[in-house]
């Protein structure tokens, strides 16, 4: 139970800041662990989706060929019943030429093997029809699937969200500024930060050159900075982590899935010797933070909720770089 004032958002000592911190801390890592995994299933919602749309249409093109392959068997049962069974074995019958007797034999066998393979076309348009309506029907029930687990992690991760909003109530502007700052910048004092409730006030942004698509990613990425954190959101006016790399690489042209570990899988892997600006940072085993490198030894980061996109130093927890094919 918080004190009055705590509620009332009375000034933190210094052991209580840390102590706010450590627990800060904790619900960052759980909840980066969480919108990770929301993530993940929105993108196997949206491939069993795409699947599901590609085998609608392929059930739809067996269902007429089926129908196809029927309607010129009945046309065929039709001419035979109006003919009578016994027309062409009569005719061939009464020929008194040997020759048309032949030809007439030939073309009786024609038909035959005709009928024939319109029985075969229509078998196999009948087994692929069914497959394709099982291969329909299984895939909706894993859309089914896909769509509960993501409406599962989407409340997973909202009540993470919750509880971050109501340990942050607990300290008064001042503090939670300082709290923020050092609990999203990996326990150090974080680059960018202000002295109130509002957006990091501008920090002097690193002075070096990218080229080619890069250099588009990471103007966007620094244009971004003091937009809040939204679990979810690609902007324009607010950003998740991957959702920021996403969209400042979106800006040359190149495509990447909105979630930080899809994201590390989509890129070239480089060594932290090769790091250029441009580049991409990620955090965490399993990955579930990535920002976007600078220069400078600068990342810029939307970091956590309560929180905004921050130019903020290089932290603990990096577990690999990779490059945008741009």
């Amino acid at each position: 139970m918080l004190s009055t004032a705590e509620q009332d958002g009375a000034q933190a000592s210094p052991a209580r800041i840390r102590s706010l911190q450590a627990q800060l801390e904790k619900l960052n890592q759980q909840a980066d662990q969480l919108v990770e995994q929301y993530l993940q299933a929105k993108l196997e919602l949206q491939h069993t989706q795409k699947l599901l749309g590609s085998l609608r249409a392929d059930e739809q093109q067996a269902a007429q060929v089926l129908q196809d392959a029927q309607d010129r068997l009945g046309a065929r049962a039709a001419a035979a019943y109006i003919q009578g069974p016994g027309v062409d074995l009569s005719a061939l019958l009464d020929s008194r030429n040997p020759s048309d007797t032949l030809d007439r034999v030939q073309v009786l066998d024609l038909l035959a093997r005709q009928d024939g393979d319109l029985m075969d076309t229509l078998k196999v348009a009948g087994d692929t029809y069914q497959q394709r309506k099982q291969a329909l029907e299984a895939s909706q029930r894993e859309q089914a699937k896909a769509l509960a687990n993501l409406e599962a992690k989407k409340r997973q991760a909202e009540q993470t969200v919750d509880r971050t909003k109501a340990l942050l109530a607990q300290v008064k502007a001042s503090d939670r500024a300082r709290l923020l700052a050092a609990a999203n910048n990996g326990g150090g004092s974080g680059s960018g930060g202000s002295g109130g409730s509002g957006a990091p006030a501008p920090a002097p942004l690193p002075k070096v050159a990218a080229s080619g698509g890069a250099a588009k990613a990471v103007a966007y990425a620094k244009a971004q900075v003091g937009k809040p954190y939204v679990y979810g959101a690609s902007g324009p006016g607010s950003f998740d982590c991957s959702g920021l790399t996403m969209m400042a690489w979106a800006q040359a042209g190149v495509s990447l899935p909105h979630s930080s570990s899809a994201q590390y899988s989509a890129t070239r892997h480089i060594s932290s010797s090769q790091l250029q600006p441009g580049d991409l940072i990620f955090y965490y085993s399993p990955i579930s933070h990535v920002a976007i490198y600078v220069g400078g030894g600068m990342q810029v980061a939307a970091t956590h909720t309560g929180d905004y996109v921050r130019l903020q130093a290089l932290h603990s927890g990096i577990t690999g770089y990779g490059r945008p094919a741009g």
